[in-house]
């Protein structure tokens, strides 16, 4: 209370009375007090001291509504994190102009957006400070954004922040803005395993056993009904085991061979006729299950991080800071394996930019863990709508919330939080990220309508055998004539 206005202002004006304190003058005129709030709309950042009216007092109360949106132009100290290089333009160029192409991960130039809303909202200005840092411990202090808020060196985190425990007790924490979703990315393997069980897949362990064991079976069977007949009609045609196992096996391939005798028995025709309608049968059951194998698309069973660390499948992360510190933070024993195994090898270490990342996604056989909206707009631009229907994703930890940050007892703590809760209930924020957030590119690919092509890697193994088979008989074949020439040669000798 005072009687002199102008004198209680004067000694006021040089007290700290930020924008988000409540002072108020009861100045007597005559038989009414008139109520005056003093505050100062910056104290530490160049503010401007406002005396404002807000009410009076004579027998009663009479207030009115006195909000202090209008900040005056007041300077804010805000660090923001940029790790991409800014090529052929300025570092203001960058943040302010807009452009969907860039690559915004984690949300950093859609919450600069917000931010230059906020500007407009209450009337202040940005002071801005790149840093590369989010906010890590090292060696006790933390450096980037929470290092600075944390030395009073700003006002405002320009860049969303993972709410953490460890940064809650030296920052505030005010408002919530987009959750983040990291997780590995990667085109599912048409057939998971390796190539050469594309044919042995169709059938269980079990049934191969079954089938070699009836194979031998069939053969000895035959090889007995050839040795018995031959020894009774005194036959000079071939009656050998190995022939008997090869007409087994020339049946179930569907390349049966003749079998030379003028007379053959009812019981060796039945076997014969036995073991053809055998092999026919599985022939086709067996082929069926190939060609449908080979031409649907499989189910996608890589489906959680165990499943990962047992594929063939490589991996790496994007090469950011919040990423790395999981690694080092996680007890997590799977993600500590993959990062051990497939991540951070004693060959490769194997963290790489968005852009880099994803083009070996899309070569196959890898996976990149990587913000998910980043990795979007990279498949949108470079992947096929085949390849997006083969893209799978594995989360190594739940999305991540994301929040703005001040110093502790910030002045501005109320104004930001207002301003951002303003933005959710008018829409805004909603709108930026159907700008910003690429969607995940759709996969519009159906059984009637796709075209499903076999790769020569998933044939390889047949034409493998073939190779092998034919160098197999053409080593056999120079052996077969070199001991009929050397046992020639004996024979020559001899006489």
């Amino acid at each position: 209370m005072t009687e002199d206005l102008s004198s209680t202002t004067h000694v006021l004006y040089q007290q700290p009375i930020d924008i988000d304190s409540d002072v108020v003058i009861a100045y007597r005129n005559g038989k009414i007090y008139d109520l005056y709030e003093v505050y100062n709309t910056g104290y530490y950042s160049n503010g401007i001291y406002k005396l404002r009216k807000v009410g009076h007092w004579n027998d009663t109360l009479h207030l009115w509504k006195s909000p202090r949106y209008d900040m005056s132009g007041v300077i804010l100290k805000c660090p923001l994190v940029i790790t991409e290089k800014v090529v052929n333009e300025t570092y203001e160029d960058y943040l302010i102009r807009p452009k969907k192409s860039h690559i915004d991960s984690l949300h950093k130039l859609k919450f600069f957006t917000v931010l230059m809303y906020l500007q407009e909202m209450f009337n202040y200005s940005y002071e801005l400070r790149r840093v590369l840092s989010w906010g890590y411990n090292r060696n006790g202090s933390f450096d980037g954004i929470v290092g600075a808020l944390q030395r009073q060196e700003a006002d405002l985190s320009g860049s969303s922040l993972f709410f953490r425990s460890d940064r809650a007790t030296l920052i505030d924490y005010i408002v919530e803005t987009w959750p983040s979703r990291q997780c590995f990315i990667f085109r599912h393997p048409k057939h998971p395993g390796a190539f050469y069980t594309v044919f042995t897949r169709p059938l269980t362990t079990e049934v191969w056993y079954c089938i070699i064991c009836m194979l031998v079976i069939s053969a000895t069977i035959l090889g007995i009904m050839f040795k018995l007949k031959t020894q009774r009609v005194n036959d000079d045609a071939e009656s050998s085991f190995s022939l008997a196992f090869l007409f087994s096996w020339s049946a179930i391939c569907q390349q049966g061979m003749g079998i030379q005798s003028r007379t053959m028995k009812a019981s060796m025709k039945i076997a014969v006729l036995v073991i053809f309608v055998y092999a026919l049968t599985l022939y086709q059951y067996y082929n069926a299950i190939v060609v449908s194998t080979l031409l649907h698309e499989s189910p996608k069973n890589i489906r959680t991080l165990e499943d990962l660390l047992k594929s063939n499948i490589k991996a790496g992360a994007e090469d950011v800071l919040y990423t790395k510190d999981y690694f080092m933070r996680t007890t997590d024993p799977i993600a500590l394996e993959i990062y051990n195994k497939k991540i951070a090898t004693s060959n490769h270490y194997n963290f790489f930019s968005p852009s880099y990342g994803m083009a070996r996604v899309k070569q196959g056989g890898f996976a990149l863990h990587v913000d998910s909206v980043v990795a979007y707009r990279i498949m949108r631009g470079t992947f096929t709508e085949r390849e997006n229907c083969e893209v799978q994703e594995i989360e190594m930890y739940p999305p991540q919330k994301m929040g703005v940050a001040v110093k502790k007892l910030s002045p501005y703590k109320e104004h930001i939080t207002y301003g951002i809760r303003k933005m959710y209930e008018s829409g805004i924020f909603w709108r930026l990220k159907s700008v910003w957030d690429e969607p995940k590119p759709p996969c519009v690919s159906t059984p009637d309508s796709s075209a499903f092509s076999v790769s020569l890697r998933e044939v390889a193994i047949a034409f493998i055998c073939l190779i092998v088979g034919a160098v197999l008989s053409a080593a056999v074949l120079t052996c077969e004539i070199l001991i009929y020439r050397v046992k020639g040669r004996r024979v020559e000798f001899r006489h």
